[in-house]
């Protein structure tokens, strides 16, 4: 099964061969954060010298409660904030504790963001699956609940850009507390929607700042715990990263305090645009896909392909080459492939789709 580290490790080879590589494999943001972070850097003086409270300086968990209260909605209390080395941690703490706390499986969404299923296996936490695209998305849910202690949702999801109604996403919470089931909501594109703002429901919220401000690199997330068993999930912090650093949590800080809602009002703007031309260009080469309504990824299928991972090794070969990732990677279809736009621009786009065109009437 190709995976996206086999395709970004692909890619990086025939760009260092000089090939030129629209990267539409991975799910990197291209819009510019609220301040820039040399300038945070040069205002920020001497920082690191001291031992930090392992879950978050209380400041920085002050500017995380600020920010749900602002541009989630929601009114978090400060003692359940814990910092995290980014998204993957904080998913990671988030499911390894509640697995902890209640036992039994977790339910993920299929198809689905990768390390939901590297987790499982590597952690050793036993899991079934649902199907994130369901019409009716709470029978699809409740129907499969035996022997199950928490749920995880993301929406907008990764790899379709789907997202349901807030009733819907509303109803789900309230039927799982009622039957005593966590859910743990990834919100990882909470800002980056075209339609209805997403509510962000869930008993845990797993986030990450890479998508919201653009800087993947920084490795800056959170996880917020409503209710009991908090405490796990601080000491799980503590035995994996003793924190996150000094430097990073003041970027945060300065990034919440700098963004506003015309800000992320911007940030939608740009991917709209680009969403706009590549939704445009897949119908014309006659592309099959749910309609993203979230993120920046379109997953799609070509009534000609049968096997995306084909496709993706010829698109490898193609001139520009073309990364693109098959969703059997996200356990989905062998037919579906998922494309992020978060990078390209119309050009690229323009090549891309023309790329696949041309494989798919070869």
């Amino acid at each position: 099964m190709l995976t996206i580290r086999d395709i970004f490790d692909a890619c990086n080879r025939k760009a260092s061969q000089g090939r030129r590589v629209i990267g539409a494999h991975i799910g990197a943001p291209s819009h510019n954060p609220p301040l820039s972070i040399s300038e945070i850097l040069g205002e920020m003086g001497e920082v690191g010298r001291d031992y930090l409270p392992f879950t978050g300086m209380g400041e920085a968990k002050e500017s995380i409660v600020y920010f749900a209260q602002r541009f989630l909605k929601r009114d978090f209390d400060v003692n359940g904030v814990f910092i995290t080395n980014g998204g993957a941690q904080s998913l990671l703490v988030s499911t390894l504790a509640v697995w902890r706390l209640k036992g039994g499986k977790i339910m993920i969404p299929a198809p689905g963001f990768i390390q939901y299923f590297e987790h499982a296996k590597d952690f050793s936490y036993p899991y079934v699956t649902y199907n994130p695209l369901a019409e009716d998305l709470i029978n699809e849910i409740t129907s499969k609940l035996s022997g199950v202690g928490a749920v995880l949702i993301n929406y907008p999801h990764n790899p379709t850009g789907h997202l349901p109604d807030n009733a819907i996403l509303r109803d789900l919470w309230d039927e799982l507390k009622s039957r005593g089931v966590i859910l743990i909501n990834d919100a990882a594109y909470s800002q980056i929607y075209y339609k209805e703002r997403p509510e962000i429901v869930g008993d845990v919220i797993a986030d990450t700042f890479s998508k919201t401000f653009s800087i993947p690199g920084m490795r800056a997330g959170y996880v917020y715990w409503e209710g009991e068993g908090r405490d796990l999930a601080g000491r799980l912090i503590y035995q994996m990263t003793a924190g996150v650093s000094e430097v990073t949590q003041r970027i945060i800080m300065s990034m919440i305090e700098k963004a506003s809602e015309s800000y992320f009002q911007g940030v939608r703007e740009h991917y709209s645009k680009l969403r706009g031309v590549l939704l445009r260009k897949a119908k014309e080469i006659g592309l099959e896909f749910p309609e993203p309504s979230g993120a920046f990824y379109l997953y799609a299928r070509h009534p000609n392909i049968e096997d995306s991972e084909k496709l993706a090794l010829k698109l490898l070969e193609s001139d520009p080459v073309v990364g693109i990732v098959p969703a059997p990677a996200f356990r989905g279809g062998r037919e579906w492939f998922r494309i992020s736009y978060g990078r390209l621009s119309k050009e690229s786009i323009t090549e891309l789709i023309g790329a696949i065109d041309k494989a798919a009437k070869g």
